[in-house]
């Protein structure tokens, strides 16, 4: 007679706090969004990334498209918090002596300070995030649904915001020249961080003789930042003067 074969007790799922299997959901979401687009990607193929069943995911978020904004506000805040982090971790450098007078100040005085270890930081989230690059990318293709391009304006309001303080900063401690507009120098930082993403995701982390794009664009914008503006260029002359000049031209006596 056969022997009965033991019963063996199935394995049960462990039972998260709310707030980790959200996180849980959401880190699954980021890379089956990554992988497969938002068009393609859904709610089964993220639960079974999970390892949870579709219905946990709708107890939590109402469709695909609340998923999907919900990550793309985790990313931006992810972002800040390790701005912020990463300023909280370094003292306060003393502020850069500057001549009397001049508008001048050493390209040393940056070296090590807040605008270039936010540039590191940022830099080394974007070797470190591929699946996160990916769906912000991704997210602007749907950027003509309002809610997800909501999501992401906030998302950059807020870099530039953050960006414009700590270049105001800086300019109060004598380290940024005093002719740059914190506003606008937080859109172009930003505008470069968009750029250093795309350079990341094309694989076009070098130039042809062998520079990294990274430090190019990091140097040239902390050169921006912080060398003297040059004698302002004459303005253009007026219509009436460049007529006077062919007039002379055409009878020098």
């Amino acid at each position: 007679m056969a022997q009965a074969k033991p019963m063996v007790p199935k394995a049960r799922r462990t039972r998260l706090p709310a707030e980790e299997r959200e996180k849980q959901i959401l880190q699954a979401a980021t890379r089956v969004f990554a992988r497969l687009g938002y068009r393609r990607a859904g709610t089964a193929a993220i639960a079974s990334e999970a390892g949870i069943s579709e219905a946990m995911i709708y107890k939590r978020f109402a469709s695909k498209k609340d998923l999907f904004e919900r990550v793309l506000r985790r990313l931006g805040t992810r972002v800040l918090e390790n701005w912020s982090a990463d300023d909280a971790e370094r003292p306060a450098a003393a502020p850069a002596r500057r001549p009397a007078g001049a508008a001048a100040r050493t390209r040393e005085t940056t070296r090590g300070g807040r605008l270039e270890r936010l540039a590191r930081t940022y830099l080394q989230g974007v070797h470190d995030h591929h699946d996160a690059l990916a769906v912000q990318f991704q997210a602007l293709a749907e950027s003509e649904d309002p809610h997800l391009a909501f999501a992401l304006r906030e998302n950059h309001r807020a870099y530039v915001d953050f960006l414009a303080g700590a270049v105001a900063a800086e300019q109060a401690q004598g380290r940024v020249r005093e002719n740059v507009d914190p506003l606008a120098a937080g859109w172009i930082l930003n505008g470069i961080g968009f750029t250093l993403t795309l350079v990341r995701l094309l694989g076009l982390e070098r130039t042809a003789d062998g520079r990294l794009v990274s430090d190019l664009m990091v140097t040239a914008a902390l050169d921006w930042l912080t060398t003297p503006a040059g004698p302002a260029a004459a303005p253009p002359p007026k219509p009436e003067q460049r007529r006077s000049s062919r007039v002379k031209a055409r009878n020098p006596r």
